[in-house]
């Protein structure tokens, strides 16, 4: 009897796109997807096999899936698929609506008319992609440059440690229709705040846009496994 088929036996041959992304895009899908469980070890020379690639586009790949802390790259002990715990994303929700809420409290005063256009523009492309990654990446953008008008550096490397949850959870959601359009519906409450320069309203549309987040998170089939969802500032502050 043969051994039996690796994580990624089930991954299909790649078209004819640029190897490098259409390898990161198969790759990404299977993880959110499921396919690719975590701690699940990787090998170049499995993934190419499978395929129909040299190591060269996996390796990129790789390091592209790293960087958004899809997987995890470890010396002498090679790449697997990244493991987020239900503490970790709880923990990061909580952090997240309180700290990205003083953000955009902080933008609101100091966000000028360039800044508002690049979100708009953002928000425009986000509802014209067809491509999830695209819609992910404009939602990056989008919270980065509410971040970067802030003006607090310490804040922003806060931010910072969230990073492998939060860039997980809006490829996710990217990849969901309903969610993508509550997305862009509180992306433009948020600029329309931001550009009224509205502080309170602008934090508060960005906590109800994390707590949503959050409660989309729970609702998935892996999600929610450590009880209901920690109780919003948001909602204690409407007592």
């Amino acid at each position: 009897m043969g051994a039996s088929p690796g994580p990624v036996a089930a991954l299909r041959a790649v078209g004819r796109q640029p190897l490098s992304d259409q390898v990161y895009e198969t790759l990404k899908k299977a993880i959110l997807h499921g396919e690719l469980a975590p701690a699940a070890k990787l090998t170049e020379s499995e993934i190419a096999r499978n395929l129909n690639v040299s190591p060269t586009p996996v390796r990129e790949a790789f390091r592209r899936l790293a960087a958004e802390g899809f997987v995890a790259i470890a010396p002498w002990r090679g790449v697997s698929v990244q493991s987020i715990s239900d503490r970790d994303m709880i923990d990061t929700y909580q952090c997240r609506e309180v700290l990205e809420g003083l953000a955009c409290r902080l933008a609101a005063a100091r966000i000028d008319a360039n800044g508002i256009a690049e979100l708009k523009r953002l928000l425009a492309t986000s509802r014209r992609a067809r491509n999830a990654s695209e819609v992910a990446r404009c939602n990056t953008d989008l919270h980065n440059i509410i971040f970067s008008c802030a003006g607090n550096a310490k804040l922003t490397a806060m931010l910072g440690l969230f990073h492998t949850v939060i860039q997980r959870d809006r490829s996710l959601t990217a990849y969901n229709a309903k969610r993508r359009e509550e997305i862009h519906a509180e992306h433009a409450a948020i600029i329309e705040a931001l550009e009224r320069r509205g502080a309170e309203a602008a934090e508060q549309a960005m906590r109800r846009h994390v707590h949503n987040g959050f409660a989309y998170r729970l609702r998935l089939p892996d999600g929610g496994r450590s009880g209901r969802a920690p109780e919003s500032p948001l909602a204690r502050s409407r007592r």
